[in-house]
């Protein structure tokens, strides 16, 4: 399997480990799918196996009733070639099949910092996506009951702008506004460390003058009357400053003194 996995790689181009997200240099947590999603991708993969298998059997079975009324060898032949190819092409399928699955389950990250999360996944669609803090609004957790079964469950973030179904190219029923952790088996956590880093992501810019609270009227009112007596305190102080120097020049004019 690890020849197998590192031809795959390497055939369809699967880029390296995702690059951290800026940050401000805060503790950066990185998160993985659990190991009971693999069980649960891998029941999916079997009831899929068995309905390809399924398929192919009533083929089998459709060609060898037709090349009972073909006449001639010629078109018996024919048809037995492509049951044989079938048969092989479904068996050649398994251990590719199955090592992709290995590989979608492996390649998954879960990254966290202070400022944003970022999420890579798939392997033949390699889909990352980047989702800061500033504009998350809900973050959910789900879970079906087969995921209930298993003890995994699917983290949902969700930002602003997200209904009217928007930018549904993400995969089905995915926009861009969604982000999901995948088949996690610490969904409460996750769930906590995001929510603690968007309160702290936006507390942080509390100090930011546009959202300083406003003063009470009697407040601002002595706060006004404060600057206007320090204002004509510093005229009085140029006035005087300014008579003393035109006094002190040779021939200085006395009405330029008494100004």
């Amino acid at each position: 399997m690890s020849g197998l996995r590192d031809g795959l790689l390497r055939f369809l181009r699967v880029p390296p480990e995702p690059h951290v997200p800026a940050g401000d240099g805060g503790p950066v947590r990185v998160f993985r799918a659990g190991r009971r999603y693999f069980q649960y991708r891998l029941v999916l993969w079997i009831f899929q196996q068995l309905g390809a298998l399924a398929g192919l059997a009533g083929s089998v079975f459709g060609l060898s009733m037709l090349a009972r009324d073909v006449g001639g060898s010629t078109g018996i032949l024919l048809l037995r070639g492509v049951e044989s190819l079938a048969v092989v092409g479904f068996l050649a399928q398994i251990p590719l099949t199955l090592a992709m699955l290995r590989l979608d389950y492996d390649l998954r990250w879960y990254i966290v910092t202070d400022r944003s999360l970022r999420i890579r996944e798939g392997i033949v669609t390699v889909k990352e996506k980047t989702m800061t803090f500033a504009n998350v609004q809900n973050i959910t957790v789900k879970q079906g009951p087969l995921q209930r079964l298993l003890g995994i469950a699917d983290v949902e973030v969700r930002t602003a702008g997200g209904g009217g179904g928007e930018g549904k190219k993400q995969g089905v029923g995915e926009s861009l506004s969604e982000a999901y952790f995948h088949g996690v088996d610490n969904a409460e956590e996750i769930r906590d460390v995001v929510r603690d880093r968007v309160r702290r992501f936006r507390d942080s810019g509390l100090g930011d003058p546009d959202d300083s609270p406003a003063l009470p009227l009697a407040e601002a009112a002595e706060v006004d009357g404060s600057l206007v007596a320090a204002a004509r305190e510093l005229l009085a102080e140029a006035r005087a400053l300014r008579g003393a120097v035109a006094g002190a020049r040779p021939g200085g004019d006395p009405a330029a003194r008494a100004l």
